[in-house]
């Protein structure tokens, strides 16, 4: 019986720290979650008015992300022995068939603690958020573990994009069509 209890208990102490591990907020105090959050929604957001591609990373357009903050959950953050950080996020979703999904990427860091080599790895489908949350934690763990997700590729209900026809582009840091389609 105490075997038991203890195989028991070491599996509880493994799983809380392996969440821990994975949890931003453990991770990161408040202001500067909020300042990686403001960072990261930069990338996969909508630009704001009169900005492009190229100028939604200038200063003057740093107010728009601060704003949509609160319509994003950050719900897991893990950076890599070889400094890759990589991150799952509930976002707005512009979709007839809800308001929500999850995008999962990666990306590293300057000297100046400025995001470079930013890549979204996957998006979602629109979902619940208990949906999210849930399939959220399986595609960051695989993410994290192999550096994509290919294996849910043809699982519609777990990867919207990439696609047959969508890739990531890490110039514009968009999803686009691929040429000839």
């Amino acid at each position: 019986m105490k075997v038991i209890f203890k195989a028991g208990v070491l599996a509880i102490v493994l799983f809380a720290s392996c969440k821990a591990k994975h949890d931003v907020n453990h991770q990161l105090s408040i202001a500067e979650r909020d300042t990686l959050l403001t960072d990261i929604i930069t990338y996969v957001y909508v630009r704001p008015p009169y900005s492009d591609w190229k100028t939604r990373f200038e200063p003057q357009f740093r107010s728009y992300y601060v704003k949509q903050l609160n319509k994003f959950q950050f719900e897991r953050y893990f950076i890599s022995e070889n400094g890759v950080h990589y991150f799952y996020l509930i976002r707005p979703a512009r979709a007839a068939q809800g308001s929500t999904r999850g995008v999962g990427g990666s990306f590293k860091m300057d000297e100046q603690g400025r995001i470079i080599s930013f890549r979204e790895v996957f998006n979602t489908p629109v979902a619940t958020i208990p949906d999210l949350q849930k399939r959220g934690v399986e595609l960051f763990n695989r993410m994290v573990k192999y550096g994509h997700v290919d294996e849910y590729l043809k699982h519609p209900d777990y990867i919207e994009w990439p696609d047959k026809i969508t890739y990531y582009d890490t110039i514009q840091y968009e999803w686009l069509i691929k040429p000839g389609i």
